[in-house]
């Protein structure tokens, strides 16, 4: 549903073929002009296609509006506001994603109510589905997941049926080391399925707080198939749509740049932080290395995986302008075809997309023009 650019330090080509290889380099720049309602940057951004161009959508939480631009010059071409209380409301926007495909169909993904809401282009409510999996949310939670759409856990539609990515939290698996990573919505029936898959090496060891376990789903519609990345683990699992609950192969998508990761030691027996205070482990969590965005280019048919490097205590400190990023290529048969490491602190990766241009990462808010300006490095191969 969504996608990103970038400067090398460093990058070494691993994989070429016939018509030459493939080199993933910064090939300019998109700017996106705000107005005084917008924020520089947002989690929920995607694009689409309509009446034959391409469209950017930001669903922003400071006024609950669907803010559409045209891509081609940057302007805003609608904003449609909605309600968030009362019956025909959206509900809390914290933590809200949103899918669309046209500007007349808006799902949104209410993370606290477990639902999800169709809307259309006049902020009117067409239908709500019911994907809790309990009648409270007490049950939901006991899975371990969170609803949290957004460019590093996506929505995808294929006919009547809308794949909804979830983000885990790692918390009480089933007994059979299975975590949920996805919900199946019907949307004609209402209908709702959880699909888990088998994850033994993020079950079997501590790796501390919350973002080691958020996963983040591709879906390539010409092989039919969705692929599934975890922050700590350097191989994604592949799975048909036509069985969304077993493994049909792992393939490894590994950063160079990246050491192997290491599970924290367990100071006791107690479960969630074993002996750690949650400050403490939760900066021994985040200076560690993780794979973010992973994301399929249909134009390209390629995969991106975004890697956040392990960073010293300076690094850290140094909060976003520490952040060291590379972004990992590999065809859609999982062979790696190069890796691009990019300038330090450079990137917002939260808020990124992909369009027939390439790979859209946004800068960070120190390296915005103007904060009427939500401006994008685009990366792409000139092969």
């Amino acid at each position: 549903m969504l996608l990103f650019w970038a400067c090398s330090t460093q990058k070494e080509n691993v994989n070429g073929d016939a018509l030459g290889k493939f080199e993933l380099e910064k090939v300019g720049e998109k700017v996106f002009y705000l107005d005084s309602t917008l924020a520089p940057y947002n989690q929920s951004i995607l694009t689409f296609e309509q009446d034959g161009t391409t469209k950017l959508s930001i669903f922003n939480h400071l006024n609950v509006s669907v803010n559409v631009f045209d891509y081609s010059t940057g302007q805003i071409e609608k904003q449609i506001g909605f309600l968030k209380d009362g019956p025909d409301g959206i509900g809390p926007i914290s933590n809200m994603g949103h899918f669309m495909q046209n500007s007349d169909s808006i799902f949104f993904f209410n993370h606290w109510q477990s639902r999800v809401h169709l809307m259309n282009a006049k902020g009117e409510k067409l239908r709500s589905y019911d994907v809790g999996i309990g009648d409270d949310s007490e049950e939901q939670s006991k899975q371990g997941f969170h609803m949290m759409v957004s460019p590093i856990s996506q929505a995808f539609k294929n006919g009547d049926r809308l794949f909804i990515s979830v983000q885990n939290a790692g918390a009480n698996p089933f007994d059979d080391q299975r975590l949920i990573y996805m919900i199946e919505l019907n949307l004609r029936t209402g209908e709702r399925e959880y699909h888990s898959l088998p994850q033994p090496l993020m079950l079997n060891n501590f790796w501390g707080v919350y973002t080691p376990f958020a996963s983040s789903l591709a879906f390539n519609p010409n092989k039919e198939q969705f692929s599934l990345s975890y922050t700590k683990n350097p191989e994604v699992d592949i799975i048909s749509i036509s069985n969304l609950d077993s493994i049909q192969e792992s393939k490894s998508v590994k950063s160079e740049y990246m050491r192997e990761m290491k599970p924290l030691p367990k100071r006791n027996d107690t479960p969630t932080l074993y002996g750690y205070s949650f400050n403490e482990l939760s900066d021994l969590t985040n200076m560690q290395g993780f794979y973010m965005n992973y994301i399929y280019d249909p134009y390209k048919d390629v995969y991106y995986r975004v890697a956040l490097h392990e960073r010293t205590s300076e690094q850290y400190e140094k909060g976003k302008s520490g952040f060291r990023l590379s972004i990992i290529v590999v065809d859609s048969n999982f062979e790696k075809l190069d890796e691009l490491e990019l300038t330090e602190g450079l990137y917002e990766y939260q808020t990124s997309f992909v369009s027939r241009e390439g790979l859209h990462l946004a800068r960070q808010i120190d390296y915005q023009p103007d904060e009427d300006q939500l401006v994008f490095d685009v990366f792409s191969s000139k092969k």
